[in-house]
């Protein structure tokens, strides 16, 4: 049974009955178009505030330049929008800076069976300040990749046992991995929550691929990234200058 709505329109005592989950139907869009303007004006506010343009909609290139990132080629109907984008300052140079929301589309099932659902995410991108900087995924583990171990899983192993239980990492160059993920940069990994970070063609790509994140946590993320790099001890730094790091591990 469907549930109706009486409304009286005055005057001439007439009534409307509207279903109520139309109703609802209504009300429902108003209050995400409320949440979404107000969402667009905070993260156009946090642009000022960091010296960052701010672009509501949708970026039709950013999928192609980005396509090294597997999260910019999910599913369909993929969109970067409320983008904030600049350049900034890391490591005494200074690189571009890309964050803000995206959504994609995933359909599962046939037939009648046949079900679409729409994930909407949020991500920071920076350039990497050295050229030739071999790939790197650093993310915590869970328990699909400890299954994949099992059956032989690139997963990269350190002295501690801890900070290998609780990431998975990877890498083209073993021997970049090794030198980066020092004690020092272990101790900063663990002690914040972890983020998926992953480095691929020059640029640095964080998310954590559940949310949107909130309007405040992209500065976060953004003092997150740089004190990330702020970790990358010196010799690995000027090894990579000097462009000591083959791409392939001997």
């Amino acid at each position: 049974m469907i549930a109706f709505l009486s409304i009286n329109l005055g005057g001439g005592g007439m009534f409307v009955l509207i279903p109520i989950v139309v109703v609802l139907g209504v009300i429902g869009v108003i209050v995400a178009y409320k949440r979404e303007k107000a969402r667009r004006e905070a993260m156009l506010k946090l642009a000022s505030e960091l010296g960052l343009s701010f672009n509501p909609d949708s970026d039709r290139d950013h999928d192609d330049r980005f396509r090294q990132f597997s999260i910019f080629s999910r599913g369909r109907s993929r969109k970067a929008y409320n983008t904030l984008s600049g350049t900034c300052e890391l490591l005494g140079r200074e690189v571009e800076l890309i964050m803000g929301d995206y959504k994609y589309t995933v359909d599962s099932g046939s037939g009648k069976n046949r079900r679409s659902t729409t994930h909407r995410v949020s991500y920071l991108l920076i350039g990497v300040p050295m050229d030739h900087v071999p790939s790197l995924v650093i993310r915590p583990e869970n328990f699909f990749d400890k299954l994949a171990a099992m059956v032989g899983f690139d997963d990269i192993d350190f002295e501690s046992v801890e900070f290998s239980r609780r990431f998975l990492v990877s890498s083209d160059n073993k021997r970049f991995a090794y030198d980066l993920i020092d004690p020092r940069m272990m101790e900063f990994l663990m002690k914040d929550q972890a983020m998926a970070l992953d480095m691929e063609a020059g640029h640095l790509c964080v998310l954590d691929g559940k949310r949107r994140w909130d309007v405040t946590t992209f500065s976060q993320r953004l003092q997150w990234v740089l004190a990330f790099f702020d970790q990358w001890p010196e010799h690995v730094v000027k090894s990579l200058e000097q462009a000591e790091y083959d791409q392939e591990d001997d």
